[in-house]
C-alpha cells in the first residue's frame, strides 16, 4: 500500500535524436502521471529527413481544438539526416492539424502523429502535397485517478473494552471510493469514503500480536505507503464447559483430571502467560508453582476444551 502519484506535467518541446519506430512509443500505464495535467493530455509529433532536403524555414504544424489554437509544432530546417520529436498538451475536443510555411520536398521527409495513449493516428503521405488542414480527429483525454493516502492515522487498543479503535483523516481526492480494513493482512471490512473511524471487537480473538491497516480504495490500483497499527492483544481465557472433572481445588501439589482421554493441558497465570504445557496426561504436578490463582485449559482427543480457575495453596 504504498507511493503517491503526482500529476504535474509541463508543455515541453523535445528535440531528441532517436530512432523512430511505432512500437517505441506505445503507451505505458506506469508513466501516465507524466502525460496528464487536469483535463489536458499530450500529442507527440515525430519527424525525420533522410537525404538533406525536407521542410524549409518557418514551417510547422498548427494544432487547434474546437477552434482554439493550442500551439504550433515548428519544424526545423532539415539539414542532413534528422530525426526528432515535439510535444504539446491539448484538451479533449475536435483536433485539427494544419500545415503552415513554405513548400517542402515531401519525397525526403516525413512525420508521424501519436495520441495520448501512444497510438499512431497519422502518417504523412509520400505521394501528394499536404494542404492547409490535413488531418482531424476527436480527442478524448483519459481521466487519471488521483491516488492520495490517508493522514493523521492513529490506532489504540483498549483492553478493558476489548476494542481496537482506528481513526484517520480522509484524503482530498474526488476519486476515493472507500477504505479496506485489514487485520494481519486479512480483509475484515470495507467502508464507505465518508468514514474516518473503525472499531474492532477483540473479545473473540486469540491472544497474540495483531496488525491493523487502513487502505484507501480507488478505481485503479495505487502504490501507497501502508498506514498500520500494531498491538498485542490479551483477552484472557475463554470459558468452555464439558464433562471434565478437575480436582482438588484449591490444589496443593497435584491436580487430577477425570474424564475423557486428555490430549493437552495448558496452565496460564493471572495475566494470561502460558507457564505449563503437557500432553496425554491426567495428572499435573504443580508443586513448583507459587501460591495464587491460575487458569487450567484441558483439551480432549475429541477436541473439547474445558477451562477453569485453579487456586494453588501449598
Amino acid at each position: 500500500m504504498k507511493k503517491i502519484f503526482t500529476f504535474l506535467f509541463s508543455i515541453t518541446l523535445l528535440m531528441n535524436y532517436v530512432t523512430l519506430a511505432a512500437n517505441d512509443y506505445i503507451y505505458n500505464e506506469n508513466e501516465q502521471n507524466n502525460r496528464f495535467e487536469n483535463d489536458l493530455c499530450e500529442i507527440r509529433i515525430f519527424m525525420w529527413s533522410t537525404l538533406g532536403t525536407g521542410w524549409n524555414n518557418n514551417t510547422g504544424i498548427v494544432i487547434t481544438v474546437d477552434g482554439v489554437d493550442y500551439g504550433t509544432v515548428n519544424l526545423p530546417p532539415a539539414i542532413g539526416t534528422y530525426e526528432g520529436e515535439e510535444t504539446v498538451l491539448i484538451p479533449s475536443g475536435e483536433v485539427i492539424f494544419s500545415w503552415i510555411g513554405n513548400y517542402f520536398s515531401y519525397t525526403y521527409f516525413g512525420f508521424e502523429i501519436y495520441n495520448t495513449l501512444g497510438e499512431l493516428i497519422y502518417t504523412s503521405p509520400n505521394d501528394h502535397y499536404i494542404g492547409e488542414a490535413f488531418f482531424s480527429y476527436p480527442n478524448e483525454c483519459p481521466h487519471f485517478v488521483e491516488c492520495l493516502p490517508i493522514t493523521d492515522f492513529e490506532g489504540v487498543y483498549i483492553s478493558e473494552a476489548n476494542q481496537v479503535n482506528l481513526s484517520w483523516t480522509a484524503p482530498e481526492s474526488t476519486d476515493l471510493t472507500g477504505y479496506d480494513i485489514y487485520r494481519n493482512d486479512v480483509l475484515i471490512d470495507s467502508l464507505p469514503p465518508a468514514t474516518v473511524f473503525f472499531s474492532d471487537n477483540t473479545e473473540e480473538l486469540e491472544n497474540g500480536d495483531y496488525k491493523y491497516c487502513v487502505v484507501p480504495v480507488y478505481p485503479v490500483e495505487c502504490d501507497l505507503d501502508e498506514e498500520c497499527f500494531e498491538t498485542n492483544i490479551n483477552i484472557g481465557i475463554k470459558n468452555y464447559k464439558d464433562n471434565i472433572t478437575i480436582y482438588p481445588n484449591p490444589a496443593n501439589n497435584v491436580i487430577n483430571i477425570l474424564g475423557d482421554r486428555v490430549s493437552e493441558v495448558k496452565m496460564y497465570n493471572n495475566i494470561g502467560q502460558l507457564i505449563l504445557n503437557q500432553r496425554n496426561t491426567n495428572e499435573i504436578n504443580v508443586s513448583a508453582l507459587t501460591n495464587g490463582i491460575y487458569i487450567l485449559s484441558v483439551e480432549t482427543l475429541t477436541g473439547t476444551i474445558t477451562q477453569t480457575k485453579i487456586t494453588i495453596n501449598h
